[in-house]
Parts: C-alpha cells; sequence; structure tokens
C-alpha cells in the first residue's frame, strides 16, 4: 500500500506530471539479498513494461512490478534548503 503526505502530493502536483519508484539494484549474496530504499522520481519511467500504473490520492504512479508488499510514504526530505521526494517506511529484505 502506497500513500503520499500533503506536502509531497502538493509538490507533486505542482510539477503536473507522473512520478515513479526507481530500485536500486538487488544485492545477492550467499547469506543475504540486500535491496536499498527506491527513489522517486518524477515523469514516467523509461521500460513502462516494468511497472505497473496506479491512481493514488489522484495522482499517476508507476510502481515496479517487482515491488515487496508492504506499508510505504512518499514523502518531503530537505537538506540545506533543497527538498526532495523520498519513501518512507522501506524494510531491507
Amino acid at each position: 500500500m502506497l500513500t503520499i503526505t500533503p506536502e509531497a502530493l502538493s509538490m507533486i502536483r505542482k510539477q503536473d506530471k507522473p512520478i515513479f519508484l526507481e530500485l536500486p539494484k538487488l544485492i545477492r549474496n550467499c547469506c543475504f539479498d540486500l535491496q536499498e530504499c527506491p527513489s522517486v522520481r518524477i515523469g514516467e519511467p523509461r521500460n513502462e513494461q516494468d511497472y505497473e500504473k496506479r491512481i493514488v490520492q489522484e495522482v499517476t504512479v508507476y510502481l515496479p512490478r517487482r515491488l515487496p508488499e508492504f506499508a510505504l510514504t512518499i514523502t518531503i526530505s530537505s537538506f540545506l534548503g533543497r527538498k526532495r521526494l523520498v519513501v518512507d517506511g522501506w524494510r531491507f529484505f
């Protein structure tokens, strides 16, 4: 399940474009697998066949087909006055 905070929703609506979650490469080891937190990108993904298109809170969101099923929230992170969209609630698996 994916939710978007009101602040992030406002930032996305100002862009007037869809968003997508980009998964980093899965690192496989003999003892464990590691998948870092996805990043939030503005626009449409290059290879749409790898994504599922959904409408979340009236925003078009492309989610990777291999995204694990747990609750995630898109929110805003700020560093030195620069704001960006981030995913909150990610668990390493």
